[in-house]
């Protein structure tokens, strides 16, 4: 009898945070491996998360990453006091944004004080998205921001979430829901 030695080559997870891993031996069939093992040019997709992943040479690397939030308006009010979680932490890694896009869906008044709307790592000094006016539009739009200025200062810690908050203080006025769409990459840390 013949034994066929067939893997399959997406591999999904369905629990928040995971990450595949490199297996201790070269053969699946040994009894060694465990869920979230891997060959090289296998790909492992955490559907909870959204996050994409492969196998290379150098192990495990994370092929990018996407999240979408939609923040209602009571919640946009107190956004500098309440920072809301967009891509929570990974152990043993950190986040970067690629590109981000903010849709605003307008009710009938617009933000008005403190409206700089920031992607922001837990505990970073510096933001590493900003939209300086998307928040202040007075009609439905979206906004995409694909390029960073460097800033001076930390923007990317490990073991961290990261957050969607505004500069300074919560913002006035305003009763419209924001969307905030996040692509990102997970860098080992």
């Amino acid at each position: 009898m013949a034994t066929q030695d067939s893997r399959i080559k997406i591999k999904r997870s369905t629990i928040t945070a995971t990450v595949p891993t490199v297996p201790s031996s070269n053969d699946h069939t040994d009894g060694t491996w465990i869920a979230t093992d891997i060959y090289k040019g296998e790909l492992f997709f955490n559907q909870a998360d959204g996050v994409l992943w492969s196998r290379d040479d150098n192990g495990v690397t994370c092929l990018g990453g996407s999240a979408s939030l939609t923040i209602a308006s009571a919640d946009v009010l107190t956004l500098n006091t309440k920072p809301i979680t967009i891509v929570g932490a990974v152990a043993g890694y950190a986040i970067e944004v690629v590109s981000a896009s903010v849709k605003i869906d307008f009710n009938t008044t617009a933000y008005a004080t403190n409206t700089q709307l920031q992607l922001l790592i837990n505990g970073a000094a510096q933001y590493q998205i900003v939209f300086n006016n998307a928040v202040l539009a007075t009609s439905s739009d979206t906004f995409n921001c694909v390029g960073k200025l460097a800033v001076a200062g930390t923007n990317i810690v490990e073991n961290a979430d990261l957050q969607v908050t505004v500069r300074t203080g919560d913002p006035t006025a305003g009763d419209s829901d924001i969307t905030v769409f996040v692509n990102y990459r997970l860098i080992p840390a």
